[in-house]
């Protein structure tokens, strides 16, 4: 580790955040995700100041961004190396330990990939793994930068909002905005009342849920935070809305959300899809199933996941959205339609599964789509809508 000729203190504290943020990558298991790890490692270390804060934040998401890639570098270079990578404003911290590096921060990514000995398509090494219209390289340069914050206006709030945020990120029509990560929405608006907090290909999950005829009724087969649920009664206000998970506190939560987004119409039930004698199930015109799945559209956002990964759990996701799809296409009623969703970038989770949907219980594909996020500095997800004959 080559190190410029600096002065004194401010050298020492270079090393000890080096070395600190080394232990905090050595100490994190990826048992929980590390926003909430971090959080509560610094709760617990309330010396860090803001900035200390956000340079070990910083720091450390820079070596997980790098994935599977340089696996064997000391934790420390690793570091240095993600670092470099993953910014490309010159810093004091990196001068201070590769001087050549900083100086190259600015250069594209292309060039500083090969100063770094770095080949891209390491960082997520399931090339075969994926859906067809995933350009594996690019894919893999995208979790070298954090996804960006995106916003859905809800309907009839939209020049309340656009005054709010003129001049402030970049309007997407004809209801998206984008925003830098770190924008405080809660200071400017009111989640879930004016805007939805949503990223751009989930918001696109609209275009499957729309059709000719508003339907009568929706469920939300594995609701999770409800956001999609929200996006459907926006787009069908009057339907009747059902929502089910296997989460308890799921569901308590989505009653507060719901309870801001003014929806009052809607039922809701513990359940657990996966289990083979379940009984009453709903009958609704349309069902959505954006089933439990392995995330890999989302690791930009949580790269700590694609770090911890290992590729038998794409098998344990299948099983489980095989049984779970099992279960609500065959109580689907003649003319209902089902939109499969996951956020996973995995054919075998995408088009293995709507082959599934479509060849096991008779069902009409009528579209399919891997909504691809990394051009837009989104999420990547797949959706596909089938009918009932």
């Amino acid at each position: 580790m080559t190190k410029a000729d600096g002065g004194g203190f401010k050298d020492m504290k270079f090393d000890n955040q080096l070395r600190h943020a080394a232990d905090i990558i050595d100490t994190y298991k990826g048992e929980e995700p590390l926003h909430v790890w971090l959080k509560d490692f610094f709760r617990a270390n309330k010396q860090m100041g803001s900035r200390d804060r956000k340079l070990f934040s910083t720091l450390v998401y820079s070596f997980y961004r790098l994935g599977y890639a340089v696996r064997d570098l000391p934790v420390k270079e690793r570091i240095l190396t993600g670092l470099f990578l993953c910014t490309d404003i010159p810093n004091e911290f990196l001068h201070y330990f590769k001087p050549t590096l900083n100086d190259s921060i600015t250069r594209p990514i292309a060039e500083k990939l090969a100063t770094a000995g770095i080949d891209p398509t390491d960082i997520f090494p399931w090339k075969e793994e994926l859906s067809a219209a995933i350009d594996h390289e690019a894919f893999c340069l995208s979790f070298l930068r954090q996804p960006d914050l995106f916003l859905r206006i809800r309907p009839g709030q939209e020049s309340t909002v656009r005054g709010k945020l003129e001049n402030t990120g970049e309007f997407i029509p004809p209801f998206t905005y984008r925003l830098p990560n770190g924008f405080k929405v809660e200071e400017h608006l009111t989640p879930d009342r004016e805007v939805v907090i949503q990223d751009y290909s989930s918001q696109r999950v609209a275009e499957f849920l729309q059709d000719t005829e508003a339907p009568h009724s929706f469920w939300d087969a594995c609701a999770a935070s409800g956001g999609k649920s929200i996006l459907a009664h926006d787009l069908y206000p009057d339907m009747d809305i059902t929502v089910s998970d296997v989460r308890e506190s799921i569901l308590n939560n989505l009653r507060t959300r719901f309870q801001t987004a003014g929806i009052k119409k809607y039922h809701s039930f513990l359940v657990d899809l996966t289990h083979n004698d379940i009984v009453n199930l709903p009958v609704a015109a349309l069902v959505l199933a954006d089933t439990p799945c392995t995330g890999s559209g989302t690791w930009g956002r949580t790269p700590e996941e694609l770090y911890f990964f290992h590729s038998k759990a794409i098998t344990r996701y299948q099983m489980m959205q095989r049984q779970i799809l099992t279960n609500i296409a065959t109580l689907l009623s003649p003319g209902a339609t089902l939109v499969y969703c996951t956020c996973s970038v995995f054919k075998r989770e995408n088009e293995e599964m709507a082959a599934f949907i479509r060849d096991g219980f008779g069902l009409q594909l009528h579209r399919m789509e891997n909504l691809i996020g990394y051009p837009h500095r989104a999420d990547t997800l797949f959706a596909a809508r089938f009918s009932k004959a």
